[in-house]
């Protein structure tokens, strides 16, 4: 390293300092030309998972759909004021259906999760004649918020249960007896509109 070069420099900048009214008569030494990997390295977020479904695909007029919602903290930081939050609830004519049963506000909200720990709360709903009429679908939006390092992380889900696929003669059994009757599959409802992100 050459000394005296290093020396002719930092006389230079003092000078220039001296010339300059309002300002220290130091130079700042020691800080690196850029910042190192570690410092510039952007802090994990965190990430909160949502998995929503029912218990059926299809329904008729006194079912009870069993909706349940599963939170996982899918990372490796602590999420803070975990909150599960009902967005809609709706039948094919957009009327606003309520749960038959459901958590009360403070089941929805923890105050913590650790990484890879999950929370799990169900809600339920008897489907009605009226629903029925509509045909389509029942449409339940679930939403889950976390806060994460400061940071708000969301994610959605929905929830679909078919009207429509119901048998016709759920009254009176099939029209046409030589057609064997068929109840309708009883799988997986998931039909996911996921959208993962921060919020704000």
């Amino acid at each position: 390293m050459d000394l005296r070069g290093n020396r002719h420099t930092l006389k230079l900048v003092r000078a220039l300092n001296q010339g300059t009214p309002g300002r220290p008569e130091k130079v700042a030494r020691g800080l690196p030309g850029r910042r190192s990997g570690a410092l510039i390295r952007k802090k994990h977020a965190g990430r909160v998972a949502l998995l929503y479904r029912a218990d059926r695909a299809h329904a008729v007029p006194g079912d009870t759909v069993i909706f349940t919602a599963w939170v996982t903290n899918d990372s490796r930081s602590h999420l803070r004021q975990v909150r599960l939050i009902p967005r809609s609830f709706t039948n094919e004519g957009m009327d606003s259906l309520n749960y038959t049963s459901n958590p009360g506000s403070e089941e929805l909200e923890v105050p913590s999760l650790e990484p890879g720990q999950t929370m799990m709360r169900a809600f339920s709903y008897r489907v009605t004649d009226a629903d029925h009429l509509h045909g389509g679908s029942l449409i339940s939006a679930m939403q889950v918020q976390a806060t994460c390092r400061g940071e708000i992380i969301a994610d959605e889900h929905d929830a679909i249960v078919s009207l429509n696929g119901a048998p016709t003669g759920w009254m009176s059994g099939p029209a046409r007896p030589e057609v064997a009757y068929r109840p309708a599959s009883r799988g997986s409802s998931l039909k996911p509109r996921r959208r993962h992100g921060r919020l704000g």
